[in-house]
């Protein structure tokens, strides 16, 4: 990124007809029209590669993460280890961690420092852009996760490439050369500038970083890095690097299609090296705006599908020109805020963007996405410890992760399509995970917009009629939903009826809503459901 307490007492059972879950035609709520869904018996063409099940992983500023992996007396922090393994144990992947950001791009490792990084991150205070450091005891925090696979990040702001190499070195020293996933030179380097100044004004331009790169100096100076990394570092093997790491540039697209784009970066000699193992980029919607702009800023589906499809060009070109080159998001958050805005990025809507946002990026071939978290954003899936008058918690987001994770299932074969649907309101969608050709889950994202304390009507419910191949006999519908729509925080929120907190240092709490309901389907092949505006729901065909 680059820019200037949850408790479960007290929550009432839901009833399922206010779930919206019926075996028979619904009738129609509040006036809606059905949306009619006509599911392939057999995978289309247009679906997705195999989505890997390390397709959801997690990405964290550097200092920020010194608080997510210990607690306050320096052990396992409990509560992050078993909030990753919520998502990991559902697909049966492993953790892929990325650590990172625009701080240590103009980071320093300082041999003699005690401390894993600074200034320590807290959640009232600013990531140090130009003052931050790490030390020797820092890549031994990644112990405290020894299944997990490592995205390292090193300086490319920093035109001294002996920083970048000492960062790799102490990495692979401490952490072992088989358990990093890649090397990764830079973040958003297309957001370099002659007048680039940091934290309290400290000045990072040339000579000392990096000034305004273009394609060919951007290619110069990263083939430059990655031959001095590998000499110096013998271990490190062919395609070892992530390699781009640029901003989404959603303001302004024009810019998106040249610069810093695979096509013109291979023709310059990129990966003349065989460097790179993965192609990456950023995404960040827009500012974070609040309660008010929910609906407009994250819930309306043609501006993320819009934006994500800007991308197409640049994984239709790898798959066309170096196919065994994945493209993956190797950081993503809703919105940007130098502070945070809980009630606009930390909401069931938000969580509700999410879920469509993995989908839909499943569907254009995106191959990985690594949530990003920094102590101090809103836009985070949970607070790891109390810092800055807030307690530990889980926020709403999280509740995105263990539902993607389920449509991606535990087999390692779902691929993933977009449905096409008949008299769908604009801000619904749907998808389908297919394994061994056969439909096995759908989602639909409803991101028609209620909110119980703004809206001036009832919760509408939109119909839907699916109609599946004949083999399928029932179907089991579960739920992320809120009574409280989509401005709810996480302490209303349930996926599947269970809930996560700190209380409980973030182990699922089950049964906290009873949403789930097993239905037969017709002899037609057609079953019905009613989704609620500002909720999810998952369907396992059987």
């Amino acid at each position: 990124m680059h820019t200037s307490a949850c408790s479960t007492t007290g929550l009432a059972l839901l009833s399922l007809a206010s779930l919206g879950l019926t075996a028979s035609v619904p009738r129609q709520n509040n006036g809606a029209v059905t949306v009619a869904i006509a599911v392939p018996s057999t995978v289309p063409s247009t679906a997705s590669k195999t989505i890997s099940p390390n397709f959801p992983g997690f990405a964290f500023e550097q200092s920020s993460w010194v608080r997510y992996a210990q607690n306050g007396i320096g052990t396992r922090n409990n509560f992050t280890n078993n909030l990753i393994a919520a998502v990991t144990s559902r697909t049966g992947g492993v953790p892929i961690i990325r650590l990172g950001g625009t701080s240590p791009d103009y980071g320093k490792y300082i041999p003699s420092q005690q401390a894993a990084a600074l200034p320590v991150a807290e959640q009232d205070n600013y990531q140090d852009i130009g003052h931050t450091s790490i030390g020797p005891s820092y890549w031994p925090l990644t112990k405290f996760f020894p299944n997990a696979k490592w995205m390292i990040q090193v300086p490319f702001a920093d035109t001294n490439v002996s920083e970048a190499i000492v960062w790799a070195k102490t990495a692979i020293d401490t952490i072992g050369i088989n358990s990093i996933h890649s090397l990764q030179i830079g973040n958003e380097p297309d957001l370099y500038r002659d007048d680039f100044r940091g934290e309290r004004g400290i000045f990072l331009g040339p000579p000392a970083y990096q000034g305004t790169l273009d394609n060919a100096t951007y290619v110069g100076n990263w083939t430059k890095y990655a031959t001095a990394i590998r000499r110096a570092l013998p271990s490190v093997p062919n395609r070892f690097f992530t390699a781009f790491d640029v901003a989404a540039h959603v303001e302004d697209q024009s810019m998106a299609s040249w610069l810093l784009d695979p096509k013109t970066c291979y023709g310059l000699g990129i990966d003349a090296g065989n460097n790179i193992k993965e192609v990456s980029h950023h995404y960040y919607q827009n500012v974070a705006g609040r309660a008010a702009d929910l609906q407009a800023g994250l819930m309306t589906l043609s501006v993320t599908h819009r934006n994500l499809d800007y991308l197409k060009p640049r994984i239709a070109w790898l798959k066309a020109n170096r196919p065994d080159t994945p493209f993956i998001i190797n950081e993503l958050g809703n919105s940007l805020q130098r502070t945070n805005s809980y009630e606009y990025q930390a909401r069931l809507g938000s969580a509700l963007w999410a879920v469509d946002f993995y989908l839909y990026a499943m569907t254009i071939g995106v191959a990985a996405i690594n949530y990003q978290q920094i102590m101090h954003s809103g836009f985070d899936l949970w607070l790891p410890v109390h810092s800055g008058g807030l307690q530990a918690q889980v926020f709403a987001n999280f509740y995105s992760q263990p539902f993607v994770a389920d449509f991606i299932g535990n087999k390692g074969k779902a691929r993933v399509v977009k449905l096409n649907m008949s008299n769908a309101p604009a801000n619904l969608a749907a998808y389908a995970a297919y394994e061994d050709g056969v439909p096995k889950r759908i989602a639909v994202a409803n991101l028609e917009y209620w909110n119980q304390t703004s809206s001036t009507f009832a919760r509408p419910q939109t119909p839907i009629t699916l109609t599946l191949p004949r083999t399928v006999r029932s179907v089991t519908v579960t739920r992320l939903n809120s009574p409280a729509g989509a401005g709810a925080a996480a302490d209303s929120i349930t996926y599947a009826g269970s809930q996560w907190d700190f209380n409980l240092r973030g182990q699922e709490i089950k049964n906290v809503r009873a949403d789930t309901r097993t239905v037969a389907v017709g002899s037609n092949g057609v079953v019905n459901i009613l989704v609620p505006f500002s909720s999810a729901a998952m369907i396992y065909l059987s």
